[in-house]
């Protein structure tokens, strides 16, 4: 289900992941830091849920619109 996914918004590399599955995310909170050009990217949550499950983890290359967080 499309409406369920978080996509990475940049090509680059993950650098911290703060949630994990299970866990109850408010809309906007931060999810995912990636890294791209020098630069980081704070990912937030596009709506209160839930996570099912976090596809990639610290150390990990994301590609633009790579699934990276599944929600419930």
């Amino acid at each position: 289900d499309e409406d369920k996914v978080c996509r990475s918004p940049v090509t680059g590399l993950v650098i911290r992941v703060n949630v994990e599955a299970g866990q109850a995310v408010l809309a906007d909170d931060t999810i995912m830091v990636l890294e791209a050009m020098k630069m980081e990217t704070n990912v937030a949550a596009p709506f209160v849920g839930t996570v099912k499950s976090v596809r990639v983890a610290a150390g990990d290359s994301v590609k633009v619109n790579q699934v990276i967080v599944e929600f419930e």
